[in-house]
């Protein structure tokens, strides 16, 4: 069955001729490039019956021939696309089922009311440069430079992006290729998780995909370590890039919580995994850089969101409340730029392509001379390590909560943070147990966890109303207003304190799932 593997990257319009003229293309071309006009229509039914089952039907005119494509559901992360693809050439622009041949599209496709219901959804129209390279091991990728638009009657949206088509090799090496593009130019490349079909439909529907939560990653119990570490940290980044574009182009501040949970679940496997990975300080110091980039935005989104509207809602007629919450508005703002900014750079690009490419070649083609996998990790049995990691991690917080009356806010913070790595060290290995056991004990976890991070976000309170300039407080009702959300604050503090008590009954009553494997 033929398969798709391409990486796609987005750039800027105003790049294009930079990029056409980079010496890098022509060091490694093989042939001359191609000049291309192409006009693609894409079709489907009015219910939009072949997106749902993930299949994406069209005609491209390429000069004078036209060639249909039938692309199917296959899995996009970090910019990589790999899906299964049927390409038939055809007379004119008219669908022809008459060359099908996989058994799966036959059926799909039988349906004689379905095919009378096939029309023009959304049309795409751009020009395509493209190189034939020569890379490292025999392999040859097809670099694509396209700028056009998509068209949906008289709704048109610009692109410009590099498609990196894998035509013989490994897929190692399309981000090998992808990285040097990123250190030579000297403008942003951006890894692109949504094709010109997704984007069509988009736009066709109105539609934009909600923000992406953590999904179950499937392990075995006889996996090794770093199988197993390969599978989540790929997981995690899938989490982490395909919230970014809605982290960029909506303003739901949820896009930008799931890509800061999904930072925390890769830091995380690192620490889990530290004796089946190499010692890659460089990609763990660059994974805190970007944690740092988007905590502030984070913690005021938060504040703005969802501490001050309850507040408002009880001092609805005080104009210091109203004046703080425009001052607060405009801090976060501020502090979402500096977020967006961080994933739109280079830095950010690189770390991702870094990341990738340093699974791939550590994890996937163990013969190279850099895999630096640790030999007792390659040995271990997966569930064997999992009963033993979880329950020394239990038995550190519990020597923890034991004195959890003497903790001040350092060592609370300290130990939510372990309770979040917990949580998700289980949810990692979730699949090896019981479903419903493992449940409980995540129930467990999260009413600390909950209950902490209110304690928490109290105590940001009182640091996020320190960066409110001081002549925007100077005021007396501003002082006042001031003072309402400390009080708010102090008050919550001390209801979320009780609650706490109550969590941790309950965390010491919850049976260890593992222990009945």
């Amino acid at each position: 069955m033929p398969k798709e593997i391409e990486l796609k990257l987005s750039l800027p319009a105003n790049c294009i001729k930079h990029l056409q003229n980079l010496p890098l293309l022509k060091t490694l071309g093989i042939s001359q490039p191609i000049k291309l006009k192409l006009y693609t229509i894409y079709y489907d039914t009015p219910d939009l019956a072949l997106k749902r089952q993930h299949c994406a039907l069209r005609l491209r005119q390429i000069g004078k021939n036209w060639v249909q494509t039938i692309k199917t559901e296959g899995s996009v992360a970090s910019g990589l696309h790999q899906r299964n693809e049927w390409e038939v050439p055809v007379p004119r622009n008219h669908l022809d089922f008459t060359q099908l041949s996989d058994p799966r599209i036959i059926k799909l496709l039988s349906n004689s009311e379905l095919r009378k219901q096939l029309r023009q959804i959304f049309i795409t129209q751009f020009t395509r440069h493209m190189h034939i390279l020569q890379m490292d091991e025999g392999s040859q990728i097809e670099l694509c430079l396209d700028h056009g638009k998509i068209i949906v009657d008289h709704t048109k949206e610009s692109f410009t992006e590099i498609e990196l088509e894998l035509k013989s090799g490994k897929p190692v090496q399309l981000f090998r290729l992808a990285l040097m593009l990123v250190q030579i130019l000297p403008f942003p490349l951006r890894l692109e998780n949504i094709s010109k079909a997704e984007r069509g439909y988009m736009l066709y529907t109105g539609h934009k995909d909600p923000p992406i939560k953590a999904l179950p990653v499937e392990l075995k119990a006889d996996m090794d370590l770093t199988t197993a570490f390969t599978l989540i940290a790929q997981n995690c980044l899938d989490q982490l890039t395909r919230n970014e574009h809605g982290m960029l182009a909506s303003s739901d501040v949820e896009y930008l919580h799931q890509m800061r949970l999904a930072l925390r679940r890769l830091r995380t496997a690192f620490d889990v995994f530290v004796t089946a990975t190499s010692n890659e300080v460089s990609l763990t110091q660059e994974l805190k850089w970007l944690t740092r980039q988007l905590n502030p935005a984070r913690d005021w989104d938060v504040f703005v969101t969802e501490q001050l509207p309850k507040i408002q809602k009880n001092f609805a007629e005080h104009a210091g409340i109203a004046v703080l919450i425009k001052t607060s508005e405009i801090l976060r703002k501020k502090h979402n730029k500096t977020a967006h900014n961080s994933i739109r750079s280079k830095r950010y690009t690189k770390l991702i392509l870094q990341l990738n490419l340093w699974l791939e070649e550590i994890f996937k083609y163990p013969d190279r001379p850099q895999a630096l996998k640790n030999a007792v990790a390659t040995k271990t049995v997966l569930i064997t390590f999992t009963k033993t990691f979880l329950t020394d991690r239990h038995q550190q917080i519990i020597d923890i909560v034991e004195e959890i009356e003497k903790l001040d806010a350092t060592s609370l913070h300290s130990l939510r943070i372990s309770i979040k790595k917990q949580r998700y060290t289980v949810e990692f290995f979730q699949t090896l147990f019981s479903p419903k056991e493992v449940r409980k004990y995540i129930h467990s976890l999260s009413g600390l966890q909950d209950a902490l991070g209110a304690i928490n976000d109290s105590i940001n309170t009182q640091k996020l109303l320190k960066e409110i300039p001081a002549s925007k407080t100077k005021t007396l009702i501003s002082r006042e207003a001031t003072g309402i959300i400390l009080g708010w604050n102090m008050q919550r503090l001390q209801r979320k304190n009780i609650e706490l008590k109550d969590t941790l009954q309950l965390f010491y009553r919850t049976p260890l799932f593992w222990e009945t494997y």
